[in-house]
């Protein structure tokens, strides 16, 4: 079984897209495990809903405003699949994307598995991003490989991972994840060239604000990876590199 992490805040216009997309997965053995955050919109009825339709949803709600790390943390203590795989409330899948990554976990002996994706603007425009294959650590510290919502990792294998917080005013909690992650050992990754995932472009998102963006990966990489001052500038010149190929179709 797949379970599969979904934290929610006030993302009434988005959720059920999300939240179907999983549920229309060729491999059906799967729980969605849906975390509302304390959402001030129409989130938590959208959620109840969801789940009264389909017994594979379980419906976490609180009161109030956790914040990300925290509920998906609460995710994952509850989960019960031998895979854990995360999808943002405002991204969704394609139908086969589980289905294609257990394969290529099988055919690959991986136990972290990712794959290329397509950034998603509100005007309907796709950009394909396409990704570096079966990254190890030291490719993680260049640039983060793994993008949240089109990666599943296997609970048998590595265990169960848990976010760990940051200073308020860095962002890339993600990353400092999977860094964490890969550096514990034992991680084989798999890439799946095929685009499984549609990720929305935010512009008012934390993430899109490239100078805190590239500050906290500084900042990660001394507090987590440990690197002296000049290694750090070195791989953040690849980061930006990697980072501006990404972003710079978005800017048309």
């Amino acid at each position: 079984m797949v379970s599969v992490i979904v934290p929610a805040y006030n993302a009434a216009n988005t959720l059920r897209r999300s939240v179907e997309s999983i549920l229309r997965q060729t491999h059906h053995n799967i729980e969605v495990i849906l975390l509302n955050d304390g959402s001030t919109d129409d989130t938590r009825s959208i959620a109840e809903t969801l789940a009264q339709q389909d017994p594979r949803v379980r419906l976490v709600s609180s009161n109030k405003n956790r914040g990300v790390l925290r509920m998906r943390n609460i995710g994952i203590r509850l989960a019960k699949g031998s895979w854990i795989a995360f999808c943002d409330a405002d991204d969704w899948w394609i139908e086969s994307k589980l289905a294609k990554q257990l394969h290529l976990s099988t055919a690959k002996s991986a136990n972290l598995l990712y794959s290329a994706f397509h950034f998603a603007k509100s005007n309907g425009s796709v950009h394909t991003v396409r990704l570096q294959a079966n990254v190890d650590y030291q490719d993680m510290l260049r640039t983060n490989a793994v993008p949240m919502s089109t990666s599943m990792y296997s609970v048998d294998a590595l265990g169960k991972h848990y976010f760990q917080p940051l200073p308020q005013h860095l962002i890339h909690e993600d990353y400092a994840y999977w860094l964490r992650l890969f550096r514990q050992g034992n991680v084989v990754s798999a890439y799946l060239e095929e685009p499984t995932t549609y990720i929305s472009v935010i512009k008012d998102s934390r993430s899109f604000n490239k100078l805190k963006a590239v500050y906290s990966h500084a900042a990660i990489l001394r507090s987590e990876a440990g690197l002296p001052y000049h290694k750090m500038l070195f791989k953040l010149v690849t980061y930006a590199y990697t980072a501006l190929k990404k972003r710079i179709p978005l800017r048309r």
